[in-house]
């Protein structure tokens, strides 16, 4: 492994919830699920079941890393040949009591917008990169250099198999953020029936 990944933890199955905790804690006021779920209490419930697959999915078919033992941050990666998520790798990878409890109900807020997500994904990316699906910092722990462990080691990687990294947010002051460590726009698109931007991004290998 890479000697900067090695500075940090990659999680296995066991870590799936714990890690899914932190991701939920860290996305509370991500624009989609506030203006999905405008009570703090049901976001904050249909997240972390929302998180677990993404989690779980992560562990099972890429590559999740946490910033420490103590999981200050996490990040879930994984290539382009697992994208987009299908129902059968997802049954494979994530809990079954967490698919038991997972608010089914509640889908249709979040899936039109996903749906679409994913097509300008498919239609903007190369044919062949890493998908950064989700990073994200305790609160208590953001603006300490977390996230940038977590970014940058996995790009040490990436320019060393000359593949590009993917990745989209909703989140304006994440563009910058993101643009910091190479990424560049290449799609802005409006969410259907929502209020909402899309803001697809690319890192080419090197590009720093």
């Amino acid at each position: 492994m890479n000697v900067a990944l090695d500075s940090l933890v990659r999680l296995r199955k066991a870590d799936i919830k714990p890690a899914a905790r932190v991701l939920t804690e860290s996305f509370q006021q991500y624009p989609l699920l506030v203006q999905k779920y405008p009570d703090e209490s049901q976001r904050n419930k249909a997240a972390y079941y929302f998180f677990l697959v993404i989690v779980g999915y992560g562990v099972r078919w890429g590559e999740v890393y946490a910033s420490s033992p103590r999981m200050e941050g996490i990040a879930v990666w994984y290539r382009s040949e697992y994208f987009p998520m299908r129902f059968r790798k997802i049954l494979r990878s994530v809990p079954f009591s967490a698919l038991l409890c997972f608010p089914w109900s509640g889908v249709g807020r979040l899936q039109k917008a996903a749906d679409f997500v994913e097509a300008r994904h498919q239609l903007t990316a190369p044919s062949e990169h890493w998908f950064l699906d989700s990073v994200g910092v305790l609160p208590q722990y953001q603006g300490k250099g977390y996230g940038g462990k977590l970014i940058r080691a996995m790009l040490v990687r990436t320019d060393m198999e000359r593949l590009p990294v993917y990745l989209d947010t909703m989140d304006e002051t994440d563009v910058r953020r993101y643009e910091h460590f190479g990424f560049r726009i290449i799609d802005k698109s409006a969410v259907p029936k929502t209020t909402l931007t899309n803001w697809s991004m690319l890192r080419e290998p090197g590009n720093q």
